[in-house]
């Protein structure tokens, strides 16, 4: 019996084998719908061609485009782009249906000379024929001035000239000059004209510190003018050292200065003097609970302030504390002085959330996301900020657009500082993905950032400078961190720990 069943499973498994498969698969076009990167002018998709091509800005760099999204057709598959892509060269993807269809992403950079033009001017003494030039920049960092092309004029004919630049060196500027830039992926050419300007001596801008005061001014004379100044209710005038000149300007840093004291100050050109103009240094400040030492508890949820004391510090723990706890809570154990603040990763039932804490106050849930109110109110000006920082990253695990390039790699924890003169504190609000553009935002008067990726051994010390814009004063400081750097992006390694302990503002 057995023996027949085994033949008649083989007679059916032969009938089976000869059995002609006439079905035809569906034809499905798989297309790229849409695609978004940042710096891009423009995105063209020729679904003929099965190309896309990005135009990047000027400033763009396409060795380092930051992928952010792209739709596909809804029935196709393809391999995850990378969050940063390089495209001095097309990169080829494959869409796959039932059908293979590939497709080509590439990047043009177009230049427009007529945009690419700049004008010099310089005091009415200076002769145009015999323009001294110390230095120049007209790109980006790493760009480099190859060549200038000007005319030579003679008795008998003006002449074209192109000759290799290296500065500082003496030009003839009586007539419009060329410069030939190298930068990545070409060559850009910038044209320059100089005039003569009236120039009166006069003190443009005082940038005041505590201890410090940076004066920018413009005079008329060929000779090093004289920058000096006095306290207010004082006689006799002091010489600035340290000076430097830049064609009709001139910068000078006044030192060792009395914090939130008056002072005056004038330039002098030759028999020239300029109008005096006063200004007063600011006052050192160090906001409370820098030692993170201060503490309450209300069931799960930690506050880094102390009950009814002054609030400088937040932190969303709200937001967390019913799903995972609290993510940003003091640390008895390890610390430099007392406690110190632990900021920890984690999933949070629905998202990942980066542990953080930050200058200003908790505002709510908001969707998926929540609300924060960034800022406290201050009007000083540090030059840094320094204290002690532990870190033990872990392997990035949870991604969101445009970082799906990142996963496995090291989480990175950060501290930021930023000075700011808006009109109020900076509402975050992760759901309507409305951050803080530290490199753009007009209010920012002041920044600095510290990062690391690799695990310390215990506390190491750390100072980060802040990088100064404009000489305008601040009404808010802003003193965050995070234990992963792009968790306001839901995306970081959960376990990932950041500590900080003793911070200080120093002034200058």
């Amino acid at each position: 019996m057995t023996k027949r069943c085994s033949y008649l499973l083989l007679g059916l498994l032969a009938l089976w084998g000869c059995i002609r498969n006439d079905l035809d698969y569906p034809t499905i076009i798989g297309n790229i719908l849409s695609f978004e990167v940042e710096g891009a002018r423009k995105v063209i998709i020729d679904t003929d061609a099965r190309e896309v091509v990005v135009e990047l800005e000027e400033s763009a760099d396409p060795s380092a485009v930051v992928f952010k999204s792209m739709d596909i057709t809804p029935e196709a598959s393809c391999e995850a782009l990378p969050g940063v892509l390089d495209l001095r060269k097309p990169i080829e993807l494959l869409l796959t249906t039932y059908q293979e269809y590939r497709w080509k992403i590439s990047a043009t950079q177009p230049v427009n000379p007529e945009e690419k033009s700049v004008f010099v001017y310089v005091p009415d003494n200076q002769p145009l024929s015999k323009l001294v030039i110390e230095d120049m920049k007209l790109e980006l960092e790493g760009s480099e001035i190859v060549s200038t092309t000007g005319y030579r004029a003679s008795l008998d004919a003006v002449e074209k000239i192109t000759e290799p630049v290296s500065f500082p060196m003496t030009l003839d500027c009586l007539m419009e000059r060329s410069f030939e830039v190298k930068v990545k992926g070409g060559t850009v050419v910038w044209t320059m004209k100089a005039f003569q300007l009236e120039v009166n001596t006069l003190v443009s801008d005082i940038d005041a510190h505590c201890y410090s005061a940076r004066v920018r001014g413009m005079f008329t004379s060929g000779e090093t003018p004289d920058v000096q100044y006095h306290k207010v209710g004082d006689s006799e005038w002091i010489s600035v050292e340290d000076e430097s000149v830049n064609g009709v300007g001139v910068t000078a840093l006044i030192s060792s200065l009395e914090e939130d004291t008056e002072y005056v100050c004038r330039i002098v050109d030759g028999e020239s003097l300029s109008p005096e103009v006063t200004f007063r240094t600011l006052r050192p400040v160090q906001p409370d609970n820098m030692g993170f030492d201060d503490w309450y508890q209300s069931g799960k949820v930690w506050y880094p302030f102390p009950q009814g004391g002054p609030k400088v510090w937040d932190s969303a723990n709200e937001a967390t504390a019913s799903f995972s706890g609290s993510a940003t809570t003091p640390d008895d154990s390890f610390s430099i002085n007392g406690r110190s603040v632990k900021l920890v990763s984690s999933y949070a039932v629905v998202k990942f959330a980066s542990g953080s804490i930050f200058m200003g106050s908790y505002v709510g849930l908001h969707g998926m996301g929540a609300k924060l109110d960034w800022g406290i109110p201050f009007g000083s000006k540090p030059a840094s900020l320094s204290g002690h920082i532990a870190y033990s990253p872990a392997p990035i695990n949870y991604v969101e657009p445009p970082y799906q390039g990142l996963k496995g790699q090291n989480d990175t924890g950060h501290i930021q500082i930023i000075l700011a003169d808006w009109d109020e504190p900076f509402r975050v609000d992760s759901t309507d993905k409305k951050y803080l553009d530290c490199e753009n935002d007009p209010g920012i008067i002041g920044y600095g950032r510290y990062s690391l990726s690799e695990a310390t051994d215990g506390f190491i010390p750390f100072t980060v400078d802040v990088e100064y814009r404009n000489s305008r004063v601040p009404k808010w400081l802003v003193i965050v961190a995070a234990s992963s750097s792009l968790g306001d992006y839901f995306t970081g390694g959960e376990g990932s720990t950041l500590w900080l302990d003793e911070l200080v503002l120093n002034y200058d």
